[in-house]
């Protein structure tokens, strides 16, 4: 009797098999997606009217932390808003 874990094995071995050609791109896809949702959470400190600002002001707290890696990964040595820091350029 074949048991759930083989079946669970098998799945894996398949997505594995059939997700390893294009792993690249979709890290790549995520990462710019999870850039252009940082830059519309954080628009509204760069004086771009937000008009997702009421759901998006609710994310600050969550995103503060991946705040750093992002404006790195955009260019910026320091953090481009006086009034909200880099905790980490500090």
């Amino acid at each position: 009797m074949v048991g759930i874990r083989w079946f669970a094995s098998l799945s894996r071995g398949l997505e594995n098999f059939y997700f390893s050609r294009y792993r690249p791109a979709l890290i790549k896809e995520k990462r710019e997606i999870d850039d252009f949702f940082m830059i519309i959470t954080f628009s509204e400190m760069m004086g771009i009217p937000n008009p997702f600002m009421l759901y998006t002001l609710e994310m600050l707290p969550e995103l503060a932390p991946r705040f750093h890696d992002w404006h790195k990964r955009m260019g910026l040595p320091h953090s481009p808003f006086d009034h909200f820091p880099c905790l980490n350029c500090c």
